[in-house]
């Protein structure tokens, strides 16, 4: 029997409430796909709702593993030091979920292949 899954697709934030909506059309087709039981959004800063309280959300609907997908470009600090210690305060507090931190987008062809056709987008 597998665990009932729940993923948390974590974006820096803005202020600026369209800049937030991206995360949000994501998380929609993350869903879709139909992979794992439970697919929120969570922001680091300047918007809600922050890590803390999608856990919340997740283990209150049952999660048993909750994995933090950081959509993030590069490993700066985020990455490194502040998710790490975010997603370990929230062990404690549940120490009977499952938590997985899945790798940051990092430096991938199929970047370079988005990128490479808004650069055509732009230039044409």
């Amino acid at each position: 029997m597998s665990k009932k899954t729940g993923v948390i697709v974590l974006a820096h934030g803005s202020k600026v409430r369209t800049g937030n909506e991206g995360l949000f059309s994501i998380v929609d087709m993350l869903r879709t796909m139909g992979k794992w039981d439970m697919v929120e959004a969570g922001f680091l800063q300047l918007a809600k709702p922050g890590l803390t309280e999608v856990v919340e959300d997740l283990t209150g609907r049952g999660a048993e593993r909750i994995v933090v997908m950081p959509l993030l470009l590069f490993s700066g600090n985020h990455v490194l030091k502040d998710i790490p210690e975010e997603i370990d305060n929230e062990r404690k507090k549940y120490p009977e979920v499952e938590f997985c931190y899945a790798k940051n987008i990092g430096a991938d062809e199929r970047i370079a292949l988005i990128a490479a056709d808004r650069i055509e987008e732009a230039a044409n």
